[in-house]
């Protein structure tokens, strides 16, 4: 197989993706308390999601807005890596969940697709 994971991260295609990643939270007498937030920041590609990517995702929803990422640090939906809640992609001032990932390790990048989430008010 072919490593394009080099092409994920150039400088030519790729943009600065921000993550934000919240650890493995607690429950305390019923009361949710999530985990330490981190912020990730790394170089890969993102694009609109197409209808193929949507079919990988059956909570889907298309009036939101959906994106692909791809990029060579695993991004992680709610329940993996020790974390309760998915990862936040921030692009463009838009906050987007990671819904699904794909990990395609024969070709060294991970594909995510992430749905919009609503503005906060306040």
């Amino acid at each position: 197989m072919i490593n394009v994971s080099r092409v994920v991260t150039s400088p030519m295609l790729s943009q600065t993706v921000q993550v934000q990643r919240t650890g493995k939270g607690s429950w305390v007498d019923g009361v949710y308390t999530p985990g330490e937030e981190e912020v990730l920041s790394f170089k890969g590609i993102v694009t609109q999601a197409s209808s193929r990517d949507m079919e990988q995702v059956p909570e889907g929803d298309r009036q939101k807005g959906t994106i692909r990422v791809l990029s060579t640090v695993p991004l992680y939906i709610t329940g993996e890596a020790g974390s309760n809640l998915s990862d936040i992609v921030v692009y463009k001032g838009e906050r987007y969940k990671v819904q699904s990932v794909t990990h395609d390790g024969d070709y060294g990048f991970y594909r995510a697709i992430c749905t919009r989430l609503a503005k906060e008010v306040g």
